[in-house]
């Protein structure tokens, strides 16, 4: 029996920290960070103050965590992982290439855009701590698939690495996409065809079949 109740209590706390985890980034993203407090928290997912604390042990640890969950997703896959950046990666067509990795990118950036829209004005150590270890990880992931361009010979000729790699980070950033669906209203869809026109131009090498 003791193996069962064992087996009980783990889904009991991965039932709560995924309870906190849901709360907190509804929190996180209508209130801001700031204005969210552990109490808050905890009182929204029927749980006590000190089970929050004893799960995540800070608010900024809390944070990260809700980060990175936004990031993995319902399947909880990392995006180098991903069978959709496998797909970019593989494709010998920059131009589909570039369409699956968007695909795959914008819900991320779906998920991330109120939580970077109420970080940015954080002036916050462990907040910044959190950032910059993210957008690390968001570098390497867009980083590689603009050296797949460079190598496949699908980059535009005057680019470098960095500065694709830079054209490629802020066009598909989250707080441009918070900006564009949210703040202007742009739909989802729209915004992703959008996005598609400028970095295809922005990136790739013109098609010699469609010169004119």
């Amino acid at each position: 029996m003791e193996p069962v109740k064992t087996s009980v209590r783990r889904e009991r706390a991965r039932a709560t920290r995924e309870r906190i985890l849901t709360v907190a980034y509804q929190l996180f993203a209508t209130r801001g960070y700031l204005a969210t407090t552990m109490p808050d928290i905890a009182a929204a997912a029927g749980v006590a103050v000190q089970t929050v604390y004893f799960v995540f042990h800070t608010k900024a640890v809390l944070l990260e965590q809700v980060y990175a969950t936004a990031v993995l997703g319902a399947d909880q896959v990392r995006p180098i992982d991903s069978e959709w950046y496998r797909q970019a990666m593989t494709d010998p067509n920059p131009q589909q290439s570039l369409a699956t990795m968007l695909t795959g990118i914008l819900p991320i950036a779906a998920r991330l855009a109120p939580l970077a829209a109420t970080m940015e004005t954080i002036d916050d150590p462990e907040v910044r701590a959190v950032q910059i270890e993210k957008e690390e990880l968001r570098h390497h992931l867009h980083r590689s698939y603009v050296e797949h361009l460079k190598k496949t010979r699908a980059l535009r000729r005057e680019l470098t690495i960095d500065t694709g790699t830079d054209l490629f980070l802020g066009l598909c950033s989250p707080a441009l996409y918070h900006q564009m669906t949210i703040r202007l209203g742009w739909p989802a869809t729209r915004w992703q065809s959008s996005l598609y026109d400028l970095l295809h131009h922005a990136l790739l090498r013109p098609d010699p079949t469609n010169a004119k």
